[in-house]
């Protein structure tokens, strides 16, 4: 049942409620193959996504909050990439940018789900997508 204070709340913030209620708001991601494109390009692509990670944990955070442990979001330096890392305990996104020559490539590798080839998401909205992702994986039982 939604409250006044609902107002106040983004679309992803409810369904991040929502998840962490039990019911299932996840979408199928849009993803597509990964493929080499200027570094231009590459590069903008890959800030337009760690630019709109921020926004996305902070909205998730805020309702995690006190309710569920809190995905962090990590930047990795030293490896040679543009990457950074959405983590929520044993789960992990890593979102990165690679790049050969002028050419660059943007993948995204999720620690529980494997790929047969390297993909990237459509639009930085999949970050939302990514996050209750995360929420609904970590709350499903061990296979082994």
């Amino acid at each position: 049942m939604a409250s006044q204070r609902d107002v106040v709340f983004t679309q992803f913030m409810l369904r991040v409620r929502a998840a962490l209620d039990g019911a299932d708001a996840q979408t199928p991601l849009r993803l597509r193959p990964s493929s080499f494109k200027a570094v231009a390009p590459g590069t903008d692509q890959w800030v337009a996504l760690r630019a709109r990670s921020e926004q996305v944990l902070a909205e998730a955070n805020a309702m995690l909050n006190g309710r569920a442990a809190l995905v962090d979001l990590d930047d990795e330096v030293g490896t040679g990439e543009l990457a950074f890392v959405l983590r929520r305990g044993e789960l992990s996104t890593r979102i990165s940018m690679s790049q050969t020559g002028r050419q660059a490539r943007v993948e995204l590798h999720r620690s529980y789900a494997p790929v047969t080839r390297p993909v990237e998401p459509e639009d930085p909205q999949v970050l939302e997508d990514l996050v209750i992702e995360l929420l609904a994986e970590s709350r499903r039982p061990d296979d082994g």
